[in-house]
């Protein structure tokens, strides 16, 4: 640029212009080739807290903090050696030195110019920019301190910034995920249709919540998927247009919200369960009434003796029943009350609350009789209800029940088999649904629940049932049930 006017120029239109270089809203400084400040206006001067005549003469590298002073001596000869039309320091924060000795960001452009005697100056402009300065840093203290996962992605879909819950959340390191790919945090079954959807969304904009009405999962740095909510807002940063995203870690809601539904399910199985695994002992002691009360009406009092006899161990072992599956109710979906179980004395105490009907058989001849550890009362119901549904749906007024077991690698594998009618093939797999069954009882209602108690307990506690029908000439099932032989930590611990 050429400084010299037309020749036509009046000392009038020269005032004008040093009017306006002195009274523009930005400050300008114009410095010769040496880097002496040959002019300056008003803003310039309070900017820095300087008069003019404490400015004019003296080197430009005065305006700036005295430790960039040598470095900006050889950046202004670099300059000026290829001069050219910029912004200095893009990309990075400039300072220029008060009077008063405290530094502040400044904003600087620099324009070449060549006075008509062909001298070589420069004209900077500068601009205080302490406003916008502490604004962009108070944004980045609350983007880095907020208890939620934030990032920013620009329209290519490259990650520009996180902060630390982000990464916390997704198991990266602070700066890890700057300059990543978005699809990075994307499962892989995903990243179709996300790509198309976030283009969708950088061209309308607007704050909204990401996949309401579904559930939305991020990729962790192990692989694993973590449940989270997403909101996405249009912000402008470093001069471009971005998108926000706030990232929310909802795994925990969603654990607290799959365990209030469990306990509410363990509550109402809790009380079908009490009421089927009750009525068996309370339909005995009842018989045993019954029979006390003929026995009065005949005046058999020996037999009166020894039925009201039996009638106590049988409350007592009612009691003892309650006291355990409260006890197993309360310790949620685990028990971890691990202790020496004996099949042999596991059945006899099933036997003692729940004796088989008159002509019905229970051979366990090939019942292994070792200890192992297990929860006895998960187990001892698991068995209890298939010795129970063995009779219960048995189609003749004569049984014959095989209970056997023996090890199988770490689990003992325990087989209940009866001579009834047996399970349809098609039905293997239903009856073990929570209110299934497959015919009425000819003992009594049947409410549907003991076989998916049964599925219930055993893979809680680490082990697996089924069951195989028919057995022999077209009759009969056999249940299976792999229990394990040693404690197991689970999750809950």
């Amino acid at each position: 640029m050429d400084l010299s006017l037309p020749a036509s120029s009046t000392d009038d239109r020269a005032d004008v212009l040093a009017q306006a270089f002195d009274a523009a809203p930005n400050g300008f400084v114009l410095i010769s080739e040496d880097g002496t400040i040959a002019a300056v206006n008003q803003e310039l001067c309070r900017m820095f807290g300087h008069d003019a005549d404490s400015l004019v003469g003296h080197s430009v590298d005065g305006l700036l903090p005295q430790a960039l002073r040598t470095l900006h001596a050889a950046h202004r000869r670099a300059f000026m050696a290829a001069p050219s039309r910029r912004r200095m320091g893009e990309g990075r924060v400039l300072n220029g030195q008060h009077a008063l000795g405290h530094v502040f960001p400044v904003e600087i452009g620099l324009t070449p110019l060549v006075t008509q005697a062909g001298d070589r100056m420069v004209l900077a402009s500068v601009v205080d920019v302490s406003d916008r300065h502490d604004l962009a840093l108070a944004f980045q203290g609350l983007f880095d301190a907020s208890p939620y996962g934030l990032m920013l992605v620009d329209d290519n879909g490259v990650i520009v910034q996180s902060n630390p819950a982000l990464g916390a959340a997704l198991g990266h390191a602070p700066e890890a995920l700057r300059g990543q790919p978005l699809s990075q945090l994307v499962p892989e079954r995903y990243q179709a249709q996300h790509t198309g959807l976030m283009q969708g969304y950088t061209r309308t904009g607007g704050a909204r919540m990401m996949g309401q009405g579904r559930d939305l999962t991020a990729l962790h740095a192990d692989g694993t998927e973590v449940a989270v909510e997403i909101g996405l807002n249009r912000v402008r940063w470093q001069g471009r247009v971005m998108t926000l995203a706030v990232v929310t870690d909802i795994s925990a809601r969603k654990r607290l919200e799959a365990d209030l539904k469990q306990a509410n399910a363990d509550l109402q199985e809790f009380s079908y369960v009490a009421s089927h695994d009750l009525r068996s002992p309370l339909r005995s002691i009842a018989d045993l009434v019954d029979w006390i009360n003929q026995d009065l009406a005949d005046g058999r009092l020996d037999d009166v003796r020894r039925n009201l006899g039996r009638v106590s161990p049988r409350i007592q072992r009612m009691e003892s029943l309650i006291d355990d599956l409260l006890r197993y109710a309360r310790a949620g979906k685990t028990d971890s009350d691990y202790r020496a179980v004996s099949l042999p004395a596991v059945v006899a105490e099933i036997l003692e609350l729940q004796p088989l009907p008159p002509h019905f058989t229970l051979d366990t001849s090939a019942l292994d009789g070792r200890t192992f550890q297990a929860v006895r009362t998960p187990l001892a119901t698991v068995l209890r209800n298939l010795l129970g549904n063995a009779v219960k749906h048995h189609d003749r007024d004569v049984g014959l029940i095989r209970m056997a077991a023996h090890g199988d690698g770490s689990h003992m594998l325990i087989t209940v088999t009866d001579d009834g009618p047996g399970v349809p093939p098609q039905a293997s797999r239903r009856i073990f649904q929570l209110f299934q069954t497959l015919s009425s009882s000819r003992r009594g209602e049947t409410s549907g629940i003991g076989l998916a108690l049964c599925k219930r307990m055993t893979e809680t506690h680490g082990g697996r049932i089924d069951v195989v029908s028919p057995v022999a000439d077209g009759r009969g099932a056999q249940f299976r049930v792999w229990w394990p032989m040693y404690p197991r930590r689970t999750n809950d611990d």
